[in-house]
């Protein structure tokens, strides 16, 4: 007997502690009979039953007050339920790691609302969700001290340890990565990697025969003469934070010709832009020291990207896997940065772009936009497949693409955590719902749950 259907959970004062009332439908299904043990397990925690059949229609399970509270788990609602012989597994259970606030009507501060909805989606689809800091775990009783929304509130509860874990507040630091390892012994999944710098991103893609000529040339910055060597190949170039986010503490190093200096450098602060120039190699290699401050640095090539009303443009391509565990664009949008920024970033004050809308400036050839378009879908998936071949498996991915001013395609960075907010900003609420209920989907598949109906 192997089975993944929807089961509605009822609380009935009735019943002992370790009994289970089950419809005779499901349970003719399951292929159980009155009498017979099973195990119910609810994230990492599980409880043994005896069952009594209820005669009745339907998909239904009755507990008592105290073995839902053993169970941690709210009755009155729809859940998947997963069968594999006599063991019945309920949810999945999912949570989203993210650092909680001091303030219960926005728990997870800035994230509260992209956390909602991913709950939403998640209990839509028969999932247990919550939203939970990584410092309220107890590995000892296999619970999780969190929060989830349910009658248009935030409600604060105690939950079993998931199935399956989306965070999103990533972080490499030994602590939270000890963490990690106890969860994944336990049995939990991750939707992603704690990590994905971006010079192992960089090697990983360059080994590729079918991805290097999309790869700009990159160094690793270990040292003044790296960045000094790419200067004069280039002209111009990127030095950017390996494990950086957000366009945040990147430079922007160019060989000018002029009376301030041969060499200029800029790079942002609280979103102002900074212009400075070096008359020689000892002073730029003296200031970039102070701009830097000891963080470990990439150095690439500086691509002639497409401009619109002077201002820098990029491409953000979400690529995410589905409830099949298979990868897909479900979205992609350009980032306009604001004019004179050396980056597109939308945290940075940048604004969005309709692709099509973007390539007919440039590009007013149909067949051509449409091949760029082509290129761009095919780099953004093969690029995440084989990352995740090599990184660990990922499930979801923000892809930046650049295209030059000759129509040339270029892969940029990858992100692990990537921001919904650009299909909002172009009026795509559509697209953007399809983003928020992909990992939703996705952590179904990695807790087993993806065969089955998700609806009643």
């Amino acid at each position: 007997m192997n089975l993944a259907a929807p089961v509605v959970v009822s609380r009935n004062t009735n019943l002992g502690e370790q009994t289970l009332r089950i419809s005779a439908e499901l349970a003719r299904n399951l292929q159980l009979t009155e009498g017979d043990t099973v195990i119910i397990s609810v994230g990492r925690g599980e409880s043994r039953f005896k069952i009594i059949i209820a005669e009745r229609a339907g998909s239904f399970l009755e507990l008592s007050p105290a073995a839902l509270h053993r169970l941690h788990l709210p009755s009155a609602r729809r859940y998947s339920l997963k069968a594999e012989e006599h063991r019945l597994k309920l949810g999945p259970v999912v949570g989203i790691m993210h650092r909680v606030s001091d303030d219960r009507s926005r728990p997870f501060d800035v994230q509260t609302n992209f956390i909602k909805e991913l709950i939403i989606e998640g209990t839509e689809l028969g999932e247990l969700c919550f939203g939970f800091d990584s410092r309220r775990i107890n590995l000892s009783n296999r619970t999780v001290m969190g929060y989830t929304w349910n009658l248009n509130c935030w409600q604060r509860g105690t939950f079993p340890i998931p199935d399956v874990i989306y965070a999103r507040n990533l972080s490499s630091s030994m602590g939270p990565l000890n963490l990690r390892r106890r969860l994944v012994k336990l049995g939990c999944a991750f939707v992603n990697p704690p990590l994905l710098g971006k010079w192992n991103t960089y090697q990983i893609l360059s080994q590729s025969e079918e991805l290097k000529k999309y790869v700009p040339d990159t160094s690793r910055a270990s040292n003044f003469q790296q960045i000094e060597r790419m200067l004069r190949k280039h002209g111009s170039v990127y030095i950017k934070p390996i494990n950086g986010c957000k366009g945040h503490n990147i430079v922007k190093v160019s060989r000018k010709r002029g009376v301030a200096g041969p060499y200029q450098y800029q790079y942002k602060v609280n979103r102002q832009l900074h212009t400075r120039y070096a008359s020689n190699r000892n002073d730029l290699r003296h200031n970039l020291r102070g701009v830097m401050r000891g963080r470990n640095y990439i150095v690439q090539q500086q691509i002639n990207l497409l401009r619109l009303n002077g201002s820098i443009c990029d491409l953000r391509v979400m690529v995410q896997k589905d409830g099949s565990g298979d990868w897909s664009v479900t979205g992609k949008a350009f980032r306009i940065g604001p004019r004179g920024s050396i980056t597109s970033n939308i945290s940075g004050g940048g604004s969005g772009g309709k692709v099509d809308f973007v390539l007919r400036k440039h590009f007013p050839d149909a067949e051509v936009r449409e091949g760029i378009i082509q290129e761009i879908d095919h780099l953004a998936v093969t690029a995440a497949r084989v990352l995740d071949n090599e990184a660990g498996t990922i499930g979801e991915l923000g892809i930046d693409i650049g295209i030059d001013v000759n129509g040339r395609v270029w892969f940029i960075e990858a992100n692990l955590m990537p921001a919904r907010k650009l299909f909002r900003l172009i009026g795509e609420p559509s697209t953007r719902r399809m983003t928020v209920l992909k990992p939703m989907l996705y952590a179904r598949y990695l807790a087993g749950f993806n065969s089955g109906k998700v609806d009643v």
